[in-house]
């Protein structure tokens, strides 16, 4: 028995040598097994070259080769991520963080294995690709056959900088940085046990969204080459405002003193000139004033751009839909998502859909939010259901398969409390036995799907037509189980996808009535600013608990004709009269109380 633990222990500091195109690297032997199916990591593999000095804000580059065995037995620095935005601040970070940590098996090593490559959320502004706990990594994916992968990419200011359309900085920086991992992954793979034509990519909250971008890009991998399944949960799928990050970063320069300030000089010899004196400063520095801008509430950098390098710059969230090659898909969101109706800020940094007026669209939902809190959510909310049904309906639409589920575990399912089941992080501090059944099997189906291109038998693939989902609880008491249902979050879907679209379609119509009116006094204010701010902010639309959708009932589209207002004014002056009239006549027979 001793000499048998003895053997075990020494298994398990034992090191693991795999050779890729760029030299040698040692493992780790994480758990040694009796039968032979030892577990490895091997952790701080570079993907690209360190982005430092000259390389900081430049697209990633190869990785040098190296010779001698480099040691991948403990994580890199986690990339600069430690916003105020978190509760769980990342200890050890460093500008030189691309890298990407692989979990793998002797069995993978031998016969290749399918592959999970997880993007970490975090609003491209937080949390790291070290954060995970192995032990759940290695007996949830490794221990079932799966290759697990997690690269890192740069964040905050450091991965979102922009200053507009330029040759010197794109936008997106570090989804550039997500594309490198993925030819990576696609050509190293094999060395580590992985099958690269077996690849899904997988993320949670704006990991998802990186998922959904790259999953549904027609310039990325539209062959399926670099990976053929997703597995997209709760993501928010929200795209910035160009016109934001362009200020924020502009207004970033000058606060650290690399720019004057001067709005007329924002020129390509202008932004050379910041680019150089940015990347003179410490990361330190520049982290430290993201904080306090964080805090002060002036700025945050955590907007994925419509540009490159998944789509045309500025294009349409709906054309990158239709694009979609016909791959497989599972998204999922939780109940709640986020646990307040009322938690958005009082700007929205994003759009979920494609609006002409998206500013006064949000504001406008807004309002209306204030006296429907107790059955709204609010747009961020919104956003996360939204993502799910309308990215799942393009991709069967393109020939795809997804499946559609949503977490409604008690005591709460909110945006995290999933995390708990599929990564390991984020547990309960108690834990009720049904959320033990349910951790029991929620990871196998990811697994299942990985492998089969199946989570379940039971598990229904997703028709449009009947907005189907999972609705995934266990209550022993109540006899619950996963049970399939039909129209998945029919009211968001109606608030945003008739009356918000409707409303921001009557925006335009008065917009271009205006245009065909002279300006008053000769103005060039924009004609946005000319309407009055009631006639923003007015809804005609007035909802009980129990929802309808007015503009879908077609009984009623005579609220959308003109000559209907005009009735109501002329009803309305009718009775202004009829009242006049009889208080005169009234005053008339009253008796003088003076004579």
């Amino acid at each position: 028995m001793l000499l048998l633990l003895f053997l075990l222990a020494l298994g398990a500091n034992s090191q693991k040598i795999v050779t890729t195109s760029y030299g040698e690297l040692k493992g780790v032997t994480q758990y040694s097994s009796t039968d032979g199916n030892h577990k490895y990591t091997f952790k701080s593999v570079p993907f690209a070259k360190p982005p430092v000095g000259n390389l900081r804000f430049a697209l990633p580059l190869e990785p040098e080769p190296w010779t001698g065995i480099l040691d991948a037995s403990n994580y890199s620095a986690a990339c600069m991520s430690n916003s105020t935005l978190t509760g769980s601040p990342q200890h050890y970070i460093s500008e030189n963080c691309l890298y990407v940590n692989i979990f793998t098996s002797e069995e993978c090593l031998n016969k290749k294995c399918p592959v999970i490559i997880y993007y970490h959320g975090g609003a491209f502004n937080l949390d790291s690709a070290t954060m995970f706990p192995d032990d759940f990594i290695l007996e949830r994916y490794v221990g079932e056959g799966v290759v697990f992968v997690i690269p890192a990419y740069r964040l905050g200011v450091l991965g979102q900088l922009y200053f507009g359309p330029s040759n010197l900085l794109s936008e997106n920086v570090f989804m550039f940085d997500i594309v490198k991992s993925l030819h990576y992954v696609h050509n190293e793979i094999s060395n580590f046990g992985g099958d690269p034509n077996q690849v899904t990519i997988m993320g949670h909250s704006t990991g998802g969204t990186i998922v959904d971008a790259l999953g549904f890009s027609d310039l990325i991998d539209p062959e399926m080459k670099l990976f053929q399944k997703l597995i997209a949960l709760s993501a928010p799928g929200l795209f910035a405002y160009m016109d934001l990050m362009v200020d924020n970063s502009f207004n970033f320069a000058e606060r650290i003193g690399c720019w004057p300030g001067n709005t007329t000089q924002r020129s390509e010899a202008n932004i050379a000139e910041i680019l150089k004196c940015l990347r003179e400063k410490p990361a330190s520095e520049l982290l430290t004033l993201q904080r306090e801008l964080e805090s002060n509430k002036v700025m945050d950098f955590r907007g994925l751009i419509k540009g490159a390098p998944f789509m045309k710059f500025q294009g349409k969230i709906a054309d990158l839909k239709k694009n979609a090659s016909p791959r497989k898909m599972i998204c999922g969101v939780t109940e709640h998502e986020f646990r307040t109706s009322l938690n958005a800020t009082s700007y929205t940094p994003g759009e979920f859909i494609d609006f002409d007026h998206p500013r006064q669209v949000y504001a406008h939902f807004d309002e209306l939010l204030k006296s429907n809190e107790d059955n709204w959510k609010s747009s961020y909310t919104a956003g996360i259901f939204l993502s799910a049904a309308t990215y799942s309906e393009a991709l069967v639409n393109a020939g795809g398969e997804a499946y559609l589920f949503e977490t409604r575990q008690k005591p709460y399912s909110f945006h995290v409390s999933d995390m708990q089941y599929f990564i390991g992080i984020h547990r309960e501090v108690h834990h009720r036995p049904d959320m033990d059944i349910l951790d029991s099997f929620y990871s196998q189906m990811l697994v299942n799907f990985t492998k089969f291109g199946e989570p379940s038998p039971n598990w229904e693939a997703f028709d449009p037509t009947k907005m189907n989902y999972l609705a995934l609880e266990v209550d022993t008491k109540l006899g619950i189980g996963p049970e399939m249902k039909n129209d998945f979050h029919e009211l968001e879907r109606d608030i945003w996808l008739v009356d918000m679209v409707q409303y921001d379609q009557n925006l335009t119509e008065m917009i271009t009535k205006q245009a065909s009116l002279p300006l008053p006094n000769n103005s060039t204010e924009p004609i946005i600013e000319m309407i009055p701010k009631e006639v923003i902010i007015f809804t005609p639309f007035i909802r009980s608990t129990t929802y309808t959708s007015i503009l879908g009932n077609e009984n009623l589209q005579i609220f959308k004709q003109w000559w209907f207002y005009l009735i109501l004014v002329a009803i309305a002056l009718f009775v202004i009269l009829l009242v006049v009239y009889f208080r005169k006549k009234n005053t008339e027979e009253l008796i003088p109380l003076i004579a």
